[in-house]
């Protein structure tokens, strides 16, 4: 499985490109590539996309991909308008990793998320699904045990027990009865 960047062209920052996305020879949507400015800003990924992996179970693996150019701390952004089961579960209320999209991105090993669901306009584009990568397996622990205790379906809740498990560990390693930030 594998993702490549085709197409490229710089855009206002010397660090940002907008490429076509493709996973396995196939396009997958838009990308704006921001290849960071370190130590001080992270790489992150903006992709305009159509799910077309999700229908062929191969969604977690594309973002596990594009985690990988990432790398720690990463940032990816999904546009999500042509998800619809996503944008409907957002819109009633539930937490991203609730929604097909969050449940590939979090099996990918994104552990941090937010719903820009009214983007402030102009260059932030439209609504899309924020998810992060932890600096750390500190902070990978951490974000966990916050989501384990927001998230509120039961195939959520194991997928966060799972994402535990692979690191030796279980729900009852999270605080309880208190928020973590």
């Amino acid at each position: 499985m594998s993702v490549s960047f085709e197409g490229c062209k710089r855009e206002n920052a010397k660090e940002l490109e907008v490429c076509e996305l493709r996973f396995n020879g196939r396009p997958v949507g838009r990308a704006f590539y921001f290849h960071g400015r370190p130590p001080f800003y992270p790489k992150w990924i903006e992709l305009i996309y159509d799910p077309w992996p999700r229908k062929e179970g191969l969604e977690a693996e594309l973002f596990r991909a594009l985690a990988e150019e990432l790398g720690p701390g990463g940032r990816l952004f999904v546009v999500y308008l042509k998800d619809g089961k996503t944008t409907g579960l957002l819109y009633r209320g539930f937490h991203p990793v609730d929604t097909p999209l969050g449940m590939s991105l979090l099996r990918a090993g994104f552990t941090w998320f937010k719903d820009w669901y009214f983007p402030e306009g102009g260059a932030e584009g439209g609504m899309k699904l924020q998810a992060n990568l932890p600096m750390s397996d500190d902070e990978r622990v951490r974000q966990l045990c916050q989501l384990f205790s927001e998230v509120r379906t039961e195939e959520a809740k194991r997928a966060v027990e799972e994402e535990l498990r692979k690191r030796g560990l279980t729900e009852s390693v999270c605080p309880q009865g208190r928020e973590q930030s």
